[in-house]
């Protein structure tokens, strides 16, 4: 089973009852026992609002289908309707006698239709001018209320055993849906309106036509009270939560056997289906959420994290992310996929200030300010071979191209290198007049170069014979030297706020790579030497041209100093690490948002790709290196070009299978004709 930690985690000060996005996916509103809401940005930027007023906890909170409003339900038997800015005073909606359970807007946004323990449900104007329409006939609290999608209905759930479809203006009697033999815990309408499910204490789930008569369909299997009940986007299928801890996929029609989610070690509190239909995501008092294939075999993600149980699990309104509400006064969000957790590479007495995979990816050597590398297996099984031997911090630490030695830099101001197998005594490379920050061989292995602190860089033979190519100029500290794909030059990165790029043999003058209002903390080269991207103090990665020409390509999210920056294998990527305490994978062009690893309790020092891609490996400050598993880029695009059912938009073809404009609508429009649809 994959496991995921969050992206983003947002603290309240008491248990969290809901959490929903807003339509643009931008905020999540949270619903909390202190009696507010808030609103958070969702690239964990920190609080946006805070929404007090009410006398109790709240439990349950949305926002308006436009995003300029939230609604938000109490136990002081109010809702209010606020502006999601913040500005303003709340709209009470005031009437009930009861604690009001739930809370949500008309498709249009110009009415809020409440359920309270009081036994009735009330359709507001969303102003609050006027009087509720009262919606009374249970014979116990109403546990939720919902809208049809045309807004001209409304369906009830009540602990007396029944549903109610009732008119929105209240006219009229309302339709009894009568057959549970327990409390109906939630009622909810079918896409297009024509059918209701509801969910009950007694165990079952049963579909109802919404108008008319007939006898439900009876979806029987769940061996303890069924909490939750909800419609596919495409209607055709029911996903249903449990208190016996299994989640189920049922065809709506009832025929076959529904698909068993299986897992949780606890009660399942919701079930709900991504906007494409294809994923369930599960909501336990196991403190877990899981997100599983809706149809078909296979493992779920496993949503680790929570200190407490979780009372809900949302999709995002693009399907990419997740929120999750618990009990631990947390609210999180998640990447969907399930970028599972990282390996921890765990035994370092010091902070590991680099990590990086061997040509075979099978290794991962680190650098630590305990005054040791370290060579592990990638997987995290077996002992590490420590090197052992430099008198002060290592800095950096990597393998050679056929991985049968390892550099290391270190504050001793020596460089070293080493057998990976840990056996006979390291070269020592000595000359730095200071710190050796960083050492890498070239891409043949027989050179390496060093940048000192002594503000200059180093070109050593790797056997240590002969004297090695000073390349200085820079104005302060030189923090790290690469060299490019065919060894030729030498790119260095700088205290001055300079990186520079060199001949490797010394001659000439550098080519000089001037922006930054910061340090510059990295420099490398793409694999085919035709870009240089750096990582600054000033919070920001850039992608220079090695030639020079040209203004660069900033890439801005970190909320701190960036420590080192780095391509993919096949240069379509690109990996920044920094002080606050993510790594990013970015597209290489700058387009889209970046992906956000978090995890690590300290600075992240360094990140950087496993041959294949496959994979990032990060060092940080909280002594511990991890190694992420990514989705590849090529798979992705195989999975889009093959398995998509739909034709892909020219917007999408060219963000996602990197396809020029004029090739993208080419392929669009065969893919419209193919199915018989004109473009």
């Amino acid at each position: 089973m994959a496991r995921s930690a969050p992206e983003v985690t947002f603290h309240a000060s008491g248990a969290v009852y809901a959490a929903r996005f807003s339509p643009d996916g931008q905020h999540v509103v949270t619903a909390s026992e202190d009696g507010t809401a808030q609103v958070w940005r969702t690239d964990g930027t920190g609080l946006s609002v805070r929404l007090k007023g009410h006398e109790g906890l709240l439990t349950s909170a949305a926002f308006s289908p436009d995003g300029r409003f939230i609604v938000t339900a109490s136990w002081d038997g109010t809702a209010r309707v606020w502006r999601a800015d913040g500005t303003g005073r709340s709209v009470e909606l005031k009437g009930h006698t009861g604690p009001v359970v739930s809370a949500t807007f008309s498709p249009d946004g110009q009415s809020v239709v409440t359920a309270s323990f009081d036994g009735t449900a009330r359709v507001w104007p969303v102003d609050g001018t006027g009087s509720a329409v009262v919606l009374r006939g249970h014979a116990a609290r109403v546990e939720s209320s919902a809208f049809s999608p045309d807004g001209q209905s409304i369906v009830t759930a009540s602990s007396d055993g029944t549903a109610r479809v009732w008119r929105t203006d209240g006219k009229g009697a309302p339709r009894v849906l009568k057959g549970h033999t327990g409390a109906v815990m939630s009622a909810a309408f079918s896409p297009d309106g024509q059918s209701i499910v509801t969910a009950s204490w007694d165990g079952t789930a049963r579909v109802w036509r919404a108008h008319g008569p007939g006898e439900p369909r009876v979806l029987k299997g769940h061996t303890g009270p069924v909490v939750s009940a909800a419609f596919s986007p495409d209607g055709q299928s029911i996903a249903t939560a449990s208190w016996d801890g299994t989640a189920r996929v049922w065809r709506v029609d009832g025929k076959g056997e529904p698909r068993v989610l299986k897992g949780h070690t606890a009660q399942v509190q919701s079930a709900t289906f991504s906007p494409d239909g294809q994923s369930v995501v599960t909501a336990s008092w196991d403190g877990t959420a899981r997100v599983w294939r809706a149809h078909g075999p296979g493992q779920p993600v496993e949503l680790e994290g929570h200190k407490g149980l979780l009372m809900s699990a949302t999709f995002s309104p693009d399907g990419q992310r997740i929120v999750t509400a618990s009990w631990d006064g947390t609210a999180r969000v998640w990447r969907a996929e399930g970028s599972t957790k990282p390996v921890v590479l765990r035994g370092h007495a010091g902070p590991v200030t680099s990590a990086a995979f061997g040509p075979d990816g099978q290794r991962i050597v680190t650098a630590s300010w305990d005054g040791t590398a370290r060579v592990w297996r990638a997987d995290g099984t077996g002992e590490p071979v420590v090197l052992q031997g430099h008198a002060a911090q290592v800095q950096s630490a990597a393998l050679s191209p056929d991985g049968q030695s390892v550099v290391t830099a270190s504050f001793d101001g020596t460089a070293r290198v080493w057998r990976a197998d840990g056996t006979g005594q390291p070269l020592v490379l000595q000359g730095h007049a200071g710190v050796v920050t960083s050492a890498v061989f070239s891409p043949d292995g027989q050179r390496i170069v060093t940048a000192s602190s002594d503000g200059t860089a180093r070109v050593w033979l790797a056997d240590g014979t002969g004297e090695p190519v000073v390349l200085r100029g820079h104005a302060a500290q030189v923090q790290s030297a690469a060299f490019s794909p065919d060894g030729q030059s030498v790119v260095t990165a700088s205290w001055d706020g300079t990186a520079r790029v060199w001949r490797a043999d010394g001659t000439g003058q550098p080519l000089v790579l001037q922006g930054h209002a910061g340090v510059v903390t990295s420099a490398v080269f793409s694999p085919d030497g035709q870009r240089i991207v750096t990582a600054s103090s000033d919070g920001t990665a850039r992608v220079w041209r090695a030639d020079g020409t040209g203004e660069p390509l900033v890439l801005r999210s970190h909320t701190g100093p960036v420590r080192s920056a780095a391509f993919s294998p096949d240069g379509q990527r690109l990996v920044t690490s920094g002080d606050d305490e993510t790594a990013q994978v970015w597209r290489a062009d700058g387009t889209g948002e970046p992906l956000v690893l978090q995890g690590h309790t300290g600075p992240v020092q360094s990140a950087a790709f496993s041959p294949d891609g496959q994979h990032l490996v990060t060092a940080g400050n909280d002594g511990t290196a991890r190694s992420w598993p990514l989705l590849s880029i090529p798979e992705l695009q195989r999975h889009l070009r093959d398995d998509n059912k739909d034709c892909l938009t020219p917007d999408l073809r060219e963000t996602y299978l990197y396809e020029k404009e004029s090739r993208a609508r080419g392929h669009y429009a065969g893919c419209e004709r193919t199915h018989g649809r004109s473009t």
